[in-house]
This record gives C-alpha cells, structure tokens and sequence, in this order.
C-alpha cells in the first residue's frame, strides 16, 4: 500500500512528502524495492549513520554526517536526469523545529519541481 501510494506522488512529481510510520524497518524495505523497481536513486540519513545507501554496511559516521542541514543539501547532488532520487530522513520531526532547518527543506523541495 505505501508503495503504491509513494509510487503514485513520485510520478505526480511531489517534491516532499511526509510518512509517519510505527515500523520505520517495514516502511523503509518498501520504499527500498520500489526504487529497485524503478531504478530510483535511494539514500537514507539519521542522526546517528548519517548519509548511506541501503544494503551499504553502517560506518560510524564522521562529524559532519550528523548535521541535518548537510543531508539536506545533499540531495541535489544525489539527483540524476535519468530519474527519481529519494532521500529519507528517518526521525527527522526532531528537527522541524529548527528555522534553518525548515528553511533548507522549503528551497530543496522548491528546487525539486
């Protein structure tokens, strides 16, 4: 069902989208076979592995892996011309109520469409 609907918002071209989840692990395999399916870029960030790609093995990330404003800015260089590039911020509603960070989503979700 998530896959279906993200699926849906990705080729409608939404830029951000939200997902609140109990089982982050079952909602993260789907959004990870649905960008297999689709040959979508997918790189997944949290406070504590920082920037990685699924199925990478967890490194103890260094210094600056754990800014939300890097990951942030980290997915125009993510992007490909060729498709979608995702990037989920697991736990990231701890940081909503940073200006900064606010302001940093609003530009990359604007500079998505």
């Amino acid at each position: 069902m998530l896959a279906t609907r993200l699926h849906e918002y990705i080729s409608a071209c939404f830029t951000g989208i939200w997902i609140e989840s109990h089982e982050h692990e079952d909602a993260l395999a789907e959004i990870v076979q649905l960008c297999r399916d689709h040959a979508w870029t997918l790189t997944t960030w949290d406070i504590d592995h920082g920037l990685r790609q699924p199925g990478q093995a967890v490194q103890p990330s260094d210094s600056g892996a754990s800014d939300p404003l890097a990951a942030i800015r980290s997915l125009s260089s993510l992007a490909s011309s060729n498709g979608a590039a995702l990037l989920v911020l697991t736990n990231f509603h701890r940081f909503m109520g940073s200006a900064e960070v606010v302001q940093a989503l609003i530009h990359q979700i604007a500079a998505g469409k």
